[in-house]
């Protein structure tokens, strides 16, 4: 019987663990991370997920902290026994530590991920910047979109007042037109003027002193 260890059971026994933390203190960072979780065993890799830096710019422009934040992170211990027993001891518990300190009260949210490997992060950290660079892209299309709609109806309500200018514009030369073809439209100065003036009848003379019918009889019988 071989006195050698079994090598498949060496490897169960070193196979990492890794946990999923919902949630990262405020400001800490990976390396300060990896200080707290040593001191419960072999720590491996660590992935924190820095906030989006438009968050970021909006709370330092808001008078807030400009410091680095991360949302959310992925711990590897070298043992997952480990890692299962760090979920165990420290979900849902305030860090503690040296009273007063910074993370004190901060709370723990983290959760044990069973036949996750280190890999499928990578794939899910890639698939996750695609999925932004392709709502990114979408964006931006609609951006351009929107700004040629807009830049079209620009154009339109430019020819529609260029349009109207020349309509305008013909409608006062017919006028200026029609005003000189030969007829003369009189304002009321040349209605009041005495050179229009009302037709005069003509009257009988009559003789002086006498009506016409006495006159002509007088005439006719004197002869």
């Amino acid at each position: 019987m071989s006195s050698k260890p079994d090598e498949n059971a060496l490897q169960r026994k070193s196979k990492p663990g890794i946990i999923y933390l919902s949630s990262v203190p405020p400001y800490m960072k990976p390396n300060k991370m990896r200080n707290i979780m040593s001191q419960f065993g072999e720590v491996g890799k660590i992935y924190l997920q820095p906030e989006d830096s438009a968050i970021r710019k909006k709370r330092k422009l808001g008078g807030g902290s400009g410091k680095k934040k991360f949302t959310e992170g992925w711990i590897e211990f070298k043992k997952k026994r480990i890692a299962k027993a760090v979920v165990q001891s420290l979900n849902g518990n305030i860090i503690g530590g040296k009273k007063g300190s910074y993370y004190h009260d901060d709370i723990w949210t983290m959760k044990y991920l069973p036949r996750f490997k280190w890999s499928n992060l990578t794939e899910k950290l890639a698939y996750d910047a695609a999925v932004r660079k392709k709502k990114l892209q979408q964006e931006l299309a609609q951006v351009r979109k929107e700004t040629n709609f807009y830049l079209e109806q620009m154009d339109k309500n430019k020819q529609v007042t260029a349009i109207k200018r020349k309509r305008e514009e013909k409608g006062q030369s017919t006028a200026s037109v029609s005003g000189s073809n030969g007829v003369k439209v009189l304002s009321n100065a040349d209605v009041s003027d005495n050179s229009v003036r009302e037709p005069k009848q003509r009257r009988l003379v009559e003789s002086k002193g006498e009506s016409l019918p006495h006159a002509l009889f007088n005439s006719v019988f004197t002869q």
